[in-house]
């Protein structure tokens, strides 16, 4: 079945879902009733089955270019690169020079190993940093994510673009299986902690990788393929509950969590591109949710520094009746936050952001 757009709405609005998530699990205490599910590691999956979708699609579809002789391999491969480059660099590292420059020539101080070891973020190591250290009150450890996206982004095209359509869903396959057995692996090593190296991360990967094989390569119809979406939302819901109701530490939740995760995810992005109807879609066919999910990266990279750093530094600008009730209670001030995200992330994408996208143009794919 081959999908007649490169663009899909409602994928913006599971993005938007997606930084919700992850902001609602860094805002809010892990006790409290609004954290029962695991929002975090439910938001950061959600954006990998997403990446892995996607990311595929895109290069599926220039193999096939390549098999056509309609492109080299150099050309595909070069437009990828610097097209997520555009995306992805500007606002990581402005970040992190902003970080620097904040401390500098404003003296104000952010909790961050960035000072300690600036090559792990410079080079996206991150990951394998935070791993080691276990270091999340870093106020730039959700970055760890951003790491392994990139990583997946040097390896993964080199893969399908040198593999023949034919033999893609076997590397797939192969990827989704690796990701697993490595959590296998980490389960019974008995560290009782989620990998954070890329490894780790593979099947979540590599189950959107196999629906948008699904979607470009195979001779499958729409109904066939909602068909297998619905068995993987069966298997997702039912490994997920068992995760729920096991220990957090049991070796089945370390190597199932993340995977049943990832199989529910891959329902929603699937169903998606196929378009939700009904309630569901017209949820996720709201205007507000497809902004959310256009600004969703600068939402995620400022998230843990607003109402630990910029709120706190603009309410010494404010007039004291304001500042107490902007701090009055906890509610009021998550809501002060989130809307002082929301206006600094649509700054970011409007005058910095969208000035680097702009130029994909001219490495089209």
């Amino acid at each position: 079945m081959e999908l007649k757009t490169g663009y899909f709405k409602q994928i913006d609005s599971l993005r938007a879902y997606a930084v919700l998530s992850v902001i609602v699990f860094h805002w809010f205490s892990k006790d409290s009733w609004i954290n029962a599910l695991p929002n975090g590691t439910i938001g950061v999956t959600l954006f990998f089955v997403i990446s892995g979708f996607l990311v595929s699609r895109i290069l599926m579809m220039a193999r096939n270019r390549i098999e056509r002789n309609e492109r080299s391999f150099k050309t595909e491969y070069k437009n990828f690169f610097v097209r997520r480059a555009l995306r992805i660099f500007p606002l990581y590292y402005g970040i992190l020079f902003g970080v620097f420059a904040l401390r500098k020539f404003a003296h104000v101080t952010i909790e961050t190993d960035l000072f300690k070891q600036p090559l792990y973020y410079f080079f996206y190591l991150y990951n394998h940093y935070l791993d080691a250290t276990g270091n999340w009150s870093d106020l730039l450890s959700p970055f760890w994510s951003l790491s392994v996206e990139e990583q997946f982004y040097i390896f993964w095209p080199l893969m399908l673009l040198l593999s023949p359509a034919k033999r893609q869903p076997y590397f797939i396959l192969a990827a989704i299986g690796i990701g697993l057995g490595s959590r296998v692996l980490l389960a019974l090593s008995g560290s009782g902690q989620d990998g954070l190296a890329t490894v780790y991360c593979l099947d979540a990967f590599g189950i959107g990788a196999l629906f948008a094989y699904l979607f470009t390569n195979s001779t499958d119809t729409r109904e066939a393929i909602q068909k297998k979406n619905n068995w993987t939302l069966a298997i997702g819901l039912v490994l997920f509950a068992a995760c729920l109701a096991l220990d957090s530490g049991s070796w089945f939740v370390l190597v199932f969590k993340r995977f049943s995760i990832a199989a529910i995810s891959m329902y929603l992005v699937s169903g998606a591109c196929l378009e939700f109807k009904g309630i569901f879609g017209r949820i996720l066919n709201s205007e507000v949710l497809i902004y959310i999910g256009k600004i969703s990266y600068g939402l995620y990279v400022f998230h843990m520094l607003i109402p630990s750093v910029f709120v706190p530094k603009f309410l010494t600008y404010t007039p004291t009746r304001i500042t107490q009730l902007i701090t009055s209670s906890q509610s009021v001030y998550v809501t002060f936050c989130f809307i002082f995200l929301l206006v600094l992330a649509s700054l970011s994408w409007y005058l910095f952001e969208k000035r680097f996208t702009d130029l994909k143009k001219y490495f089209k794919m």
